[in-house]
């Protein structure tokens, strides 16, 4: 039985903390979606505050879709659209089977190469920056009382510090709407991808993403059973007419993009591709999934604008710090319309995949760093640097290597005709990550220009001459 005045948060104003108590009490299903609340002089009395502060407080959960007025019914908690059932099976057999069945070969033969001679490997085929282009960002300093504390109050959706810079950032930077959205924490990119379909996708159900993509690298997918069909991308052209057929043919309910530098190609889509993206997917009533953590890298203020800015309603955005201060970070966070962000909030505590205070408190101090900004600036211009530099190589020692040299990330996507030319690179200890990775073909590579240094440039340029 709910305590309503004994759970009641001491924060003011007093309709903040309905608000905020509402909320809770939902998320950690004491009410539940059809369930009728007390009429609104009775709440006032159970939590001993005027009338007019409940009305103010429903009204607001109402306006954000939590809370469903009935004339001459009453206030109900509003029923989650379209989702499954808050059960979760991940079949954690499957993924054991699949990588017990199917080693990862390239894998292994990509950190042999890294153990056993690193002094002298060009490594283009690694995922992220080398130690030397993350931002420094000075000392992390903890206060241990101020920590306890703050883990406390946290709130349901993660530390709130973190949660108002990420607001900040994502309405200036991103451009993004918050308007009845939810935004939260979550462990890193894959992990909030996890989250998603977890909450959202039963067993059997489809999903598209682009051709080639780094999604087809990722067990997310046979870990809960879910079908995957790729849609081709080629020169920053997503063939949307072959979106169309899959989404008819195969009952695609939600789409998967990493529209901006995606991975592995580096593409970036158009604005006119984003609004027939998004068109397409209005028609035939399809979710979108934006990753988007290449978008730090973009120095560009008019640059083009986020799906998710562009479709707040129709749009879950992901993004983390990962690809700038290393995979370790493991912070991520997502931004859901409000309906979907409870039940994203209710899945992710019943699996326990809240991330750690401490993670949180790290990430903040990073963003709020007088030195991150400046970081980001000298690290556009570094990658850009080396991406030029290594492209010069390339068509000068290799021209019939064909590929686009993108505007910020740091991959390039080489399509050549020898399908041995993974073997052929390891050879002369050039790392590459083989097209077969991302779902392309063995004549296909990713290289990452980010370890490129003056001294490993005059080595590439050494070795590919000879």
């Amino acid at each position: 039985m709910i305590n309503w005045s004994a759970d009641l948060p001491n924060i003011k104003p007093k309709y903040q903390a309905i608000i905020q108590l509402i909320k809770h009490l939902i998320q950690t299903d004491q009410l539940i979606p059809g369930q009728r609340l007390p009429a609104e002089r009775n709440l006032a009395r159970l939590l001993d505050v005027d009338r007019s502060t409940v009305t103010r407080a429903i009204a607001e959960l109402t306006s954000q879709d939590l809370l469903v007025k009935k004339r001459g019914s009453g206030t109900f908690v509003a029923e989650l659209p379209h989702l499954k059932p808050l059960s979760v099976n991940i079949n954690w057999q499957a993924l054991l089977s699949s990588t017990n069945a199917n080693p990862d070969l390239t894998t292994e033969e990509l950190n042999q190469a890294r153990i056993l001679d690193p002094q002298n490997i060009i490594d283009g085929a690694a995922n992220e920056l080398p130690a030397e282009l993350i931002p420094n960002l000075g000392t992390f300093k903890l206060d241990w009382q101020a920590y306890l504390k703050d883990q406390k109050h946290a709130s349901s959706t993660g530390y709130l510090d973190l949660i108002n810079t990420l607001t900040r950032q994502q309405e200036i930077q991103q451009k993004i709407d918050l308007n009845k959205q939810t935004v939260m924490i979550a462990g890193g990119a894959e992990q909030s991808l996890l989250l998603v379909l977890s909450s959202l996708l039963s067993a059997g159900d489809s999903i598209a993403f682009t051709n080639p993509s780094y999604f087809n690298s990722t067990a997310v997918f046979q870990t809960l059973g879910i079908n995957t069909y790729g849609v081709p991308l080629i020169h920053s052209q997503f063939d949307l007419k072959r979106l169309e057929e899959v989404i008819l043919k195969h009952r695609i309910k939600l789409l998967i993009l990493n529209p901006t530098f995606q991975n592995p190609t580096g593409e970036t889509l158009t604005l006119n591709q984003r609004q027939q993206v998004l068109e397409i997917c209005q028609k035939y009533q399809v979710a979108i999934v934006e990753d988007d953590v290449f978008g730090w890298l973009i120095n560009d203020q008019s640059s083009t604008p986020t799906l998710k800015s562009l479709a707040p309603e129709n749009v879950i955005y992901i993004s983390s710090l990962s690809k700038l201060l290393g995979s370790s970070t493991r912070i991520g966070w997502i931004i859901a319309p409000q309906a979907i962000g409870q039940r994203l909030l209710q899945v992710q505590k019943q699996l326990d995949m809240v991330p750690s205070m401490l993670a949180q408190e790290m990430v903040n101090s990073a963003l709020t760093s007088s030195e991150f900004s400046l970081g980001l600036i000298q690290l556009t211009k570094k990658l850009q640097a080396r991406r030029e530099a290594v492209a010069e190589i390339f068509h000068k020692y290799r021209p019939n290597w064909k590929f686009t040299v993108p505007d910020g990330g740091f991959y390039l996507w080489i399509t050549q005709d020898d399908p041995d030319i993974f073997n052929k690179l390891l050879d002369e200890k050039i790392l590459v990550k083989p097209g077969t990775v991302y779902g392309a073909t063995k004549k296909e590579f990713r290289f990452n220009v980010a370890r490129m240094d003056e001294k490993r440039l005059m080595e590439l340029q050494f070795r590919l001459r000879n």
